[in-house]
C-alpha cells in the first residue's frame, strides 16, 4: 500500500500508541448474545481472557421519507467483555469480535498470538464458515509537554503536519485543529500478494486540542493538545474463516502500518519517543 521499504525491528521507550484494534465481522450469530451460545468460547479462552462481563448497547434506527412520519427504533445488543489483567480486552458480538490493547501494548508478537487465539476458538466454538471483514487499527495520540504546544511541529514530517505546521502560520496565531483524512485502495501486490481483495485504508492526522474525544479509544478525552496519527487498514469482502490464513493478513496489514510509523517520525521525534533498533 506504501512506497517504503520494510523497516527493522526497534522499540520506542515513550510509545505514543493510545490503542491498537484487530476486527473479523462475520456473518450473524444470534446465539453469541446469549449466555449458553457464548459460555463455550469463554471457557476456550479462558486462559488468555479469565474475566467475562456483559455489556449492553442502544442501536438506534431512523424511519424518514416523503409521507413518512419520522419516527424511531430502539433496540439493545448485547456484547461480551473478555478481559485480563493486563490490559487486552476481547469484544464479543453477534456479528464481530475485536481485540483492544492500549499503552500497555508492547509488541505486535503477543497481540498476534491473541488474535490468532480468538479467531481459532471462534472458528471451533461456532463454526463459522466465511470472514466477511478483517481490519487492523492504530491509534497514536502525541500529547505535546505542558507548556509546548508547538511540539508535534518538530516530532513528525512536513508532509504529514501540512501547512498548519509551518512557517505560514503567523507569529501569535494558534491553530485550534487541523485534521487531514486520507482514503486508500491498493490491489494485493508485493508484499501483500495472496490477499484475496484490494486492501484498503484511512489514515487520520493532524493537531487536536485538549480535551478531544477520539472515536474508539478509551476511556475518555484526552488531556493536552496532540498530535494524532489514525492509520487503519482493512480487506472487506468474503473469505473462508480459516485461522492460519487471517492471521497471516492481519501480519501484513500491521506491517504497511508499520512501515507508516517509522516514516512519519522524524529525528527529533525519534529522540523525543525514545527509538531504540532492536538487534
Amino acid at each position: 500500500m506504501f512506497g517504503l521499504a520494510p523497516v527493522n525491528r526497534y522499540r520506542l521507550s515513550r510509545p505514543p500508541l493510545a490503542q491498537a484494534l484487530g476486527q473479523i465481522r462475520y456473518p450473524l450469530r444470534p446465539r453469541l448474545q446469549t449466555l449458553d451460545g457464548v459460555v463455550p468460547l469463554q471457557e476456550r479462552l479462558l486462559e488468555l481472557f479469565p474475566y467475562m462481563n456483559q455489556e449492553e448497547i442502544q442501536q438506534v434506527s431512523l424511519l424518514m421519507g416523503p409521507g413518512i412520519q419520522p419516527a424511531s427504533n430502539t433496540q439493545t445488543a448485547r456484547t461480551w467483555r473478555f478481559t485480563d489483567d493486563a490490559g487486552w480486552a476481547l469484544i464479543v458480538a453477534a456479528d464481530a469480535v475485536t481485540l483492544s490493547i492500549g499503552s500497555e501494548y508492547e509488541d505486535f508478537e503477543e497481540f498476534r498470538t491473541r488474535f490468532a487465539a480468538a479467531i481459532a476458538a471462534l472458528h471451533e466454538t461456532t463454526g463459522l464458515p466465511r470472514c466477511d471483514r478483517l481490519g487492523l487499527r492504530y491509534v497514536d495520540i502525541a500529547q505535546m509537554p505542558p507548556g509546548d504546544e508547538h511540539a508535534w511541529r518538530d516530532w513528525f514530517r512536513p508532509e504529514l503536519t501540512g501547512w498548519s505546521g509551518g512557517v505560514i502560520v503567523g507569529e501569535g496565531t494558534r491553530v485550534v485543529t487541523s485534521i487531514t483524512q486520507t482514503q486508500l485502495t491498493a490491489p494485493p501486490v508485493g508484499d501483500l500478494v495472496g490477499v484475496p481483495y484490494d486492501v484498503q485504508g484511512v489514515v487520520r492526522h493532524g493537531y487536536v486540542p485538549a480535551n478531544t474525544m477520539i472515536p474508539g479509544v478509551a476511556p475518555g478525552p484526552i488531556e493536552n493538545p496532540a498530535f494524532l496519527l489514525d492509520i487503519d487498514l482493512f480487506v472487506e469482502g468474503h473469505q473462508p474463516f480459516d485461522g492460519e490464513e487471517l492471521a497471516r493478513q492481519v501480519t501484513l496489514l500491521h506491517d504497511q502500518i508499520d512501515r507508516f510509523f517509522r516514516w512519519s517520525l522524524t529525528p527529533a521525534g525519534e529522540e523525543y519517543f525514545g527509538l531504540e533498533a532492536i538487534t
